[in-house]
């Protein structure tokens, strides 16, 4: 079986504190089964799934040569949710789109489909996971309660990318293969 990777950013030291300290709160009142270690808190800019060693050198081989963007901050907050509000699978602090993160992420896209791994039809919505897969019966926050997890601006400095390999059974789940400065 092939290891599975994907492309990320890691959450800043301080985004990490503070979340973990929401997820420390939350976790009391939100019933979700999967809450992501504080380690593993990351912008995926693109999942690649499973791929063998030699795809994955010639893809990072061709990564090597490109240009990036130079290093940027994004703003993290507030809270929002994928799913409905009622049953949300997944809690997580929205990030912004920001130019430059887009431009890495098209990079990204268009160098991955040379080595066939197709680009998502779906919009791109950067957001940091914090919790998942959530329980049946779970009373979930309001809106209003989503928005106060954030109540100041928050924001990190974006100087690298990195491929991560994932590890299932293991936690943290993420380990960093490869790490592209900006």
């Amino acid at each position: 079986m092939s290891a599975h990777y994907f492309f990320g950013i890691k959450a800043s030291t301080h985004i990490q504190k503070y979340l973990k300290e929401w997820q420390e709160i939350l976790s009391k009142s939100m019933d979700y089964k999967v809450w992501t270690d504080p380690e593993d808190l990351h912008i995926t800019i693109k999942f690649l799934g499973g791929c063998s060693d030699e795809i994955m050198k010639a893809y990072l081989n061709e990564l090597k040569k490109q240009e990036w963007p130079e290093s940027f901050f994004l703003k993290v907050g507030p809270a929002g949710y994928f799913g409905q509000l009622v049953k949300p699978r997944v809690f997580h602090a929205e990030v912004e789109n920001e130019t430059s993160l887009q431009i890495m992420k098209d990079q990204i896209d268009r160098t991955g489909e040379k080595f066939g791994f197709k680009k998502e039809n779906r919009k791109f919505n950067p957001h940091i996971t914090l919790a998942k897969k959530n329980a049946e019966g779970c009373s979930p926050l309001s809106k209003e309660a989503y928005s106060s997890v954030f109540d100041e601006e928050y924001s990190m400095r974006v100087e690298h990318f990195y491929l991560f390999r994932i590890h299932p059974d293991q936690n943290p789940k993420y380990e960093v293969v490869k790490k592209f400065d900006l």
